[in-house]
């Protein structure tokens, strides 16, 4: 998908990928072939396995970096609701707007369907709060997408990918 955070994304790091196409062929390709975009890159249409990935990472100092990793994850501590299960952030951010502001000032942040709600700390994550299902996520979901299009005009998209649903 070409995950990211903080600034920087997978494509920043892959050199090259390996994996076996639907026909059971293996292939090997480098980033520029990957068609790496945001949350996006050619494998996402694809019935592909990727197998591997060669990563170049940059040298460093190792106390710089361990400083950096921790201030990292104070932040995603701080900032997202890691206290409960989740599939991180469900919506992307938009063009032009910043999703989880649009869901909170749609006064949706703390709704709940089952044991599926929207997060508290961020309105950008679904998160776990008490035994939900996958239909009480995907319900939820569709209700945020529904409400914030009716009060906004925008229609936000997943970040996620739901499959078979």
């Amino acid at each position: 998908m070409n995950a990211g955070a903080y600034g920087g994304e997978i494509k920043d790091i892959v050199q090259e990928v390996t994996y076996l196409d639907y026909n059971g062929n293996l292939n090997i390709i480098d980033n520029e072939k990957c068609e790496f975009e945001y949350r996006h890159s050619k494998f996402f249409n694809e019935k592909a396995i990727i197998l591997s990935a060669k990563l170049k990472l940059q040298k460093g100092n190792k106390k710089e970096i361990t400083k950096k990793m921790e201030e990292l994850a104070a932040q995603r501590k701080e900032k997202q609701p890691l206290e409960y299960p989740n599939a991180g952030s469900t919506f992307k951010r938009g063009e032009g707007y910043i999703t989880a502001k649009l869901i909170d000032e749609c006064g949706l942040k703390g709704y709940i369907i089952g044991g599926a709600q929207v997060s508290e700390k961020h309105a950008g994550f679904i998160i776990n709060k008490s035994n939900s299902t996958s239909k009480d996520i995907l319900d939820l979901i569709e209700y945020v997408k529904t409400k914030v299009k009716e009060k906004t005009g925008e229609a936000i998209k997943l970040e996620i990918e739901v499959i078979g649903g």
